[in-house]
C-alpha cells in the first residue's frame, strides 16, 4: 500500500501521517492512540497498548506477565532495552519440574509447569509498564492508565480469537473463581470488575500498589494456595534490567533486536548473515530462497538449547557462536541443493560459562508504536500459553512462563523447544525467549517496527514480514498476510500454514530438495509499522489478520 493516500483501509492495515499504533486487538489500539492524541508519545502510547491488551485479550497478556521493550528516543537518537520479563521464585530449583508429569489437571497443556501454582514466575509487567512511562514519558501514570480502565469498567466485546481459546481452556478456565464468571462466547460482553479494582489501585499508588502492599501479599498468598512457591519478597525484590539490544548491519540496513534472555533476536542476525552470504545483497523470492532461509534456521535454534539462559546468571558466548568461521560452515550446508539433518549444523563452542551472581538483574502479544516526533516503541508480552497458568491472583491472570524454562535437560516444552542446561530453573532466573521486538533503521532513520506473538515461531515470523517488506517491495499490509514457513532444527520438519497456504508448486519444490513439509495452522501473529518518509512521511501500519487486530492512528 506504499503511496496509498492517508485513511486507506483493508481491515487489518491502515496508512497514518501523524501517528500510529498497531495491536493485535482493535481496541487495544484504540487506547495507545488515544494517549497520543492526549499529548503522550509513543513510550505513553505503549504502556496503554500494553495496559489495554491485558484488559480484552486475557489469554495474551496482562498484568500478570511480563516482556520486552525495545524505545528508539527520536531527540537522542538513542535505543533503550527494556527487559521486564518474569523470573522465578528465590525458590526455585533446577528439578523443581523432574518427574513431576502427571500431577496437574487434565486438560490441554496441563504440565506442572504450564498450569497452577508452580507454572508462575514472578511477574514484571507492571514494573515494565511503569518504567517505560517513567523514563520515558511525557504524561502521568494515572492518564496512561485510564483507557484500560474504562475498558474494564464498561466492558468489551469477545473477539472471536478470545473465544476460540476460550473454549479450548474452559474446563481449566471453570476452576478459577474469576475466570469462572466470564462468557466468553464471540459478541458477549465482558466486563472486569476485579482488574478494574487493580487498575485503580495501580494508578494511584503507582507501581508499589502491586508488589510492596496489601495486593502483593494477596498475590503470593494465592498462588501459594495454587501450589506455589511465590513469595511476598519475591515480588518487592523484582526489577527491570535494562540491556543493550543486538545490533547487526545486513542487506544494506541496521536490524536492532532482543538481547538474551532472548534467542530471537540471535536467530533473526544469524539467520540474515547466513543470508547475506548464500543469496548476496538482493534475495530473489522462491523456492532456493525459501530453502536457505529455513536451513539458516536450524543451527541457531541448537544453539539456543545448547548455551542460552539468564545473562545475570550465565554468559553467553555470542560473539563465538557469530563468529565468520562458524557462519561460512553453515552458510555452505545452507547453500547446498538438499535439505540437512539439523545434527548437520550442531558446532560445539569449547566453553565452560563462568557462574554469575546478581541479586537484581499463544498467549503473547506484540505492538508497535510511531509518534509525531519519531519516537518507535517495539513491545512484545505474555503470560506464555493461552490464559498463563488459568488461575488468577488479587485479580490478575497469573503467568506460567516457568514453562520456557527447561523441564529437564533434553525435554520439549509446550512449543516443542529442547530443553538445555543453561535454562534449568534456579533462583531468580530469567526463562529464555524466543521474543524478538526489533526495529529496522536505514541511514539512521527508523523505517520498520516489527515483531510478533506465537512462541518458537516468534522471530522465523517476524524475520520473513521485515524480509517481504524491506527486500520485496510490500507495503506492511501485504507483508503480514503473506504466507510464512517455520522450521526449528527439531523436530527437522518444515512447517507451513493452513491459514495462509504457500503456494502448491512452492511446496513440491520444497519437498523435492529434500524438507519433510508439515502444517501448522499459523506461524505466529506480527504487528508492524512501515515509515515512509518519502515523497512525504506516511505510516503504513498492520495488524495480523490472523488474530483479528487493527490499527488506529492518525
Amino acid at each position: 500500500m506504499v503511496g496509498a493516500t492517508t485513511g486507506a483501509s483493508v481491515g487489518h492495515t491502515k496508512v497514518f501521517r501523524e501517528y500510529a499504533v498497531s495491536a493485535d486487538h482493535p481496541e487495544a489500539s484504540k487506547a495507545g492512540a488515544e494517549v497520543l492524541a492526549a499529548g503522550g508519545n509513543a513510550a505513553d502510547a505503549a504502556a496503554a497498548t500494553m495496559l489495554a491488551l491485558g484488559v480484552v485479550n486475557p489469554a495474551s497478556s496482562g498484568l500478570g506477565g511480563g516482556g520486552f521493550a525495545l524505545y528508539y528516543s527520536a531527540k537522542d537518537d538513542e535505543l533503550t532495552f527494556l527487559d521486564f520479563r518474569e523470573r522465578a521464585p528465590a525458590a526455585a530449583t533446577p528439578d523443581m519440574f523432574a518427574g513431576a508429569e502427571g500431577e496437574a489437571p487434565s486438560g490441554p497443556s496441563a504440565a506442572p509447569s504450564q498450569v497452577g501454582g508452580l507454572a508462575a514466575g514472578v511477574p514484571g509487567e507492571p514494573a515494565g509498564i511503569a518504567t517505560l512511562v517513567e523514563r520515558f514519558g511525557s504524561m502521568s501514570l494515572s492518564d496512561v492508565i485510564a483507557p484500560a480502565l474504562r475498558l474494564a469498567e464498561e466492558g468489551l466485546v469477545v473477539s472471536s480469537a478470545l473465544a476460540s481459546m476460550g473454549a479450548s481452556f474452559a474446563a481449566q478456565l471453570d476452576q478459577d473463581p474469576v475466570m469462572s464468571k466470564w462468557n466468553l462466547m464471540p459478541g458477549a460482553v465482558l466486563r472486569r470488575p476485579s482488574l478494574a479494582h487493580v487498575l485503580r489501585l495501580f494508578a494511584n499508588a503507582g507501581v508499589e500498589a502491586l508488589y510492596n502492599g496489601p495486593l502483593g501479599r494477596e498475590m503470593a498468598a494465592v498462588v501459594q494456595q495454587h501450589g506455589g512457591i511465590m513469595t511476598f519478597q519475591d515480588l518487592r525484590d523484582y526489577r527491570v534490567v535494562t540491556r543493550r539490544p543486538l545490533d547487526a548491519e545486513l542487506f544494506g540496513y541496521r536490524w536492532v533486536t532482543a538481547p538474551p534472555p532472548s534467542a530471537g533476536g540471535f536467530t533473526m542476525l544469524q539467520s540474515l548473515t547466513i543470508l547475506e552470504r548464500v543469496s548476496g545483497a538482493t534475495p530473489v523470492y522462491g523456492a532456493p530462497l525459501l530453502h536457505t532461509m529455513a536451513e539458516s534456521w536450524k543451527g541457531p535454534f541448537i544453539d539456543r538449547q545448547r548455551y542460552f539462559g539468564d545473562p545475570a546468571q550465565i554468559i553467553q558466548p555470542l560473539d563465538r557462536m557469530m563468529s565468520p568461521s562458524r557462519i561460512e560452515k553453515r552458510a555452505a550446508l545452507a547453500a547446498g541443493e538438499k535439505a540437512n539433518p539439523t545434527e548437520a549444523y550442531d558446532l560445539p563452542i569449547v566453553w565452560t560459562s563462568p557462574p554469575r551472581t546478581s541479586s537484581d538483574n499463544a498467549g503473547t502479544s506484540h505492538l508497535c508504536v510511531v509518534d509525531r516526533e519519531g519516537n518507535v516503541a517495539a513491545v512484545t508480552t505474555t503470560v506464555n500459553l493461552p490464559f498463563g497458568a488459568r488461575f488468577t491472583a488479587a485479580g490478575i491472570v497469573m503467568n506460567d512462563e516457568m514453562d520456557d524454562f527447561a523441564r529437564g535437560v533434553g525435554e520439549p516444552n509446550a512449543f516443542g523447544l529442547i530443553g538445555g542446561a543453561s535454562n534449568l530453573p534456579g533462583p531468580r532466573k530469567r526463562p529464555v525467549s524466543t521474543m524478538s521486538p526489533t526495529i529496522v533503521f536505514k541511514d539512521g532513520k527508523p523505517v520498520l517496527c516489527v515483531g510478533a506473538s506465537g512462541g518458537s515461531r516468534i522471530v522465523t515470523a517476524t524475520q520473513q514480514v521485515a524480509m517481504n517488506v524491506l527486500f520485496f517491495g510490500m507495503d506492511a499490509g501485504r507483508a503480514v498476510d503473506a504466507p510464512r514457513i517455520h522450521h526449528q532444527g527439531f523436530p527437522n520438519k518444515l512447517r507451513v500454514e493452513t491459514k495462509a497456504p504457500l503456494d502448491e508448486a512452492l511446496q513440491e519444490a520444497l519437498r523435492e530438495r529434500g524438507h519433510a513439509i508439515a502444517s501448522i495452522r499459523n506461524i505466529a501473529n506480527v504487528q508492524a509499522i512501515q515509515i515512509v518518509t518519502k515523497p512525504e512521511r506516511r505510516l503504513h501500519a498492520a495488524s495480523d489478520p490472523r488474530k483479528g487486530g487493527s490499527p488506529a492512528g492518525r
